[in-house]
């Protein structure tokens, strides 16, 4: 697992958001690993389907906070924000991940386009533990065939058929979940919920106004914020401030680039102004998080 791992400039360790092979599976991640990613945010840019065997950890993912606990199935989507907070010490997590460079090859995305935002949403699937098992068991399984090395027979055809199978049970899941859930005025709002968070996410950067998104969803802005308000418990502009905040923290932590460049990057027209927007959220300026 040291490989995943990369050393900055100033010596130190931080955890890579990417994977440098197309594929991985490890049945064994314990306390000492995941509490590289405890530091501050990290935007994963690979997929990453976890099963916690033992164990409990609490993070944020995204924009909310989970507890993770024995037999939960989390999924990490490519983009995805997150910070562990705390970690049990008898944590044990198999996980298996696909790089982004991999993703892109057999169009990922795509395959997963119609549950992207009920996992951005709900990225921890509490599933019966006869059924969550079976996901341990098929990751231990792949591990033990990993670790053949060059006479695995797991092949770039056979890690596709991997996903996919995986991919389809998870949709399964969450279409089983939506079914039980037959209230249609929520379902309504669930469903602006999500429209509001795939725009959030693709537009944060350039679009930082309530009204532009309001405007997107068809709704009038008292209406759309009340509708946000009452199914997430926070403001849409909270919801978009954490998604800058979170960016710009893992960018001051996780690369060498300038306040300035951070700046432009987030849509802010100054750095001052950045400087400004992030001392009123944080309480500390950029650079002086960067070297907390």
């Amino acid at each position: 697992m040291h490989d995943l791992f990369q050393t900055t400039g100033k010596g130190e360790q931080l955890p890579l958001f990417d994977l440098p092979v197309d594929y991985l599976v490890y049945d064994n991640v314990n306390m000492d690993i995941l509490s590289n990613y405890t530091q501050f945010p990290c935007r994963i840019q690979c997929g990453v389907l976890a099963y916690l065997n033992k164990g409990c950890v609490k993070s944020t993912i995204n924009l909310w906070d989970y507890e993770v606990r024995q037999s939960n199935f989390v999924v990490v989507m490519p983009g995805t924000f997150i910070q562990i907070r705390e970690i049990s010490p008898d944590t044990r997590i198999s996980f298996i991940g696909f790089s982004s460079k991999f993703m892109q090859s057999v169009n990922f995305l795509k395959s997963m386009s119609k549950i992207m935002m009920p996992l951005f949403r709900n990225p921890v699937l509490e599933l019966e533990p006869a059924i969550s098992e079976l996901y341990g068991d098929a990751m231990s399984l792949l591990a033990r065939a990993g670790r053949l090395g060059n006479d695995s027979p797991i092949t770039p055809t056979v890690i596709k058929s991997i996903m996919d199978i995986f991919v389809e049970s998870i949709s399964a899941v969450i279409a089983k979940q939506k079914v039980s859930d037959k209230r249609e005025g929520q379902s309504r709002e669930h469903a602006v919920l999500s429209e509001f968070l795939q725009l959030a996410f693709e537009n944060y950067r350039e679009e930082h106004k309530i009204s532009f998104y309001a405007h997107e969803v068809n709704l009038t802005l008292s209406h759309f914020c009340n509708v946000i308000s009452k199914t997430t418990g926070m403001t849409p502009q909270e919801i978009i401030m954490n998604m800058i905040i979170m960016d710009a923290k893992t960018q001051l932590k996780g690369s060498d680039a300038t306040v300035s460049r951070i700046a432009a990057s987030l849509g802010f027209p100054t750095p001052t102004t950045f400087t400004r927007y992030f001392r009123t959220y944080t309480g500390m300026t950029p650079q002086e998080y960067r070297n907390s």
